[in-house]
């Protein structure tokens, strides 16, 4: 079935999951209701997705019948809320399936921000001035928090932001969200982080942290004084006043050619293990990588449309993440392949066979 070497495959029935109706349910609970007179299946629609992603191509590439105009119609009775609930129920049937292996203990998780640039004019509050490619504009930006210390690296949530959003409420709805299903032992951020407010609310629901903190003057002190722990005072402001906290940082000097200047609660007396750990979040720069291979591209500036397509491909790769420890050595772009292969065999066989005689009151008709 699948040549590059796994024939190894086939032994395992692999059918007995559904993976394609995992699928085609994120997809449907995307959706306003949609009439009954439409013409094209879920199904249907849900492959030209995966073969989209399977060539790293845009919908208008691949899409003949249905070509593309019909996918982005259907994609109009979509909207963010239900994108986001579609994806949180995902994430509940996973760990219907597969919580019990995260019973065993604590897990390490990641926040990070990626992007998927934007040729253009600046239109919309979705797109941002960071440029990520050589000749873009600017870009849009998706918050996404992922378990990154596991055998089974899940992202837990995604959101498209916009400028001037409320970053530390997105951050604590997410988490509370992800404490449904994992006890969290600690959450990794870069330097993008590093905000009063942000530790403010960590410290709040007693959340373990590890962030990156930038280095400028006053944070580069540290290095050059003795010992390994220092006070650090944040300044930050509420509607009314301005106020100072008081936290925690660590300092690691030239561990892997590197000063690590890091804020954290947890308590790391050797600093070469707590580097170690927030190395970890780097696991998830890794999904993105791994993503990109196969994000299905749209030249449209709709938040929504982008969001749709971005979240497919992180309910490939969770379903991915699940099976890949039952099946050594498949690859994501293989997996997807898979999935595009039984959606294939379940459209032909709901497909009703073709019209070529029919009975009218005793009397045998021709179709033609």
């Amino acid at each position: 079935m699948w040549g590059d070497g796994l024939s190894h495959i086939p032994h395992i029935d692999m059918t007995r999951h559904h993976i394609e109706n995992e699928v085609k349910s994120f997809w449907d609970k995307c959706f306003l209701k949609v009439g009954s007179n439409t013409i094209y299946s879920t199904l249907v629609l849900v492959r030209l997705l995966l073969e989209a992603a399977k060539l790293q191509c845009s919908i208008k590439e691949v899409a003949e019948n249905p070509d593309s105009d019909s996918v982005f119609k259907r994609i109009e009775h979509a909207t963010l809320d239900l994108i986001k609930k579609a994806f949180e129920l995902h994430i509940r049937k996973l760990f219907h399936t597969t919580g019990d292996y995260f019973k065993r203990g604590k897990v390490t998780l990641a926040f990070d921000e990626t992007y998927e640039e934007y040729f253009g004019r600046m239109e919309n509050a979705w797109i941002w001035g960071y440029k990520p490619k050589k000749g873009s504009t600017g870009c849009f930006k998706f918050l996404v928090l992922s378990i990154v210390k596991n055998n089974r690296r899940y992202v837990l949530g995604a959101v498209p932001v916009y400028i001037g959003y409320n970053k530390e409420q997105t951050v604590m709805e997410m988490l509370r969200f992800a404490e449904q299903f994992v006890k969290i032992k600690a959450v990794l951020f870069d330097k993008g982080f590093y905000s009063a407010k942000v530790v403010k609310e960590l410290e709040s629901r007693k959340v373990g942290y590890v962030i990156l903190v930038p280095k400028n003057k006053k944070t580069k002190k540290y290095l050059e004084q003795k010992g390994n722990t220092f006070e650090h005072i944040m300044k930050t402001r509420d509607k009314y006043n301005k106020y100072e906290l008081k936290f925690k940082v660590k300092v690691a000097r030239d561990v892997y050619e590197y000063d690590w200047i890091i804020l954290t609660n947890l308590d790391y007396r050797n600093t070469t293990q707590l580097v170690n750990l927030y190395k970890k979040r780097w696991n998830i720069e890794n999904i993105f990588r791994i993503t990109d291979k196969i994000r299905i591209r749209t030249n449209s500036t709709d938040i929504v449309a982008k969001t749709l397509l971005f979240v497919i491909a992180l309910v490939l790769y969770n379903l991915w993440q699940w099976f890949r420890l039952e099946i050594e050595g498949i690859t994501l772009r293989k997996f997807t392949k898979f999935v595009l292969e039984l959606l294939e065999k379940r459209i032909a066989v709901d497909k009703p066979p073709p019209l070529t005689s029919r009975k009218v009151s005793g009397v045998l008709l021709s179709a033609s």
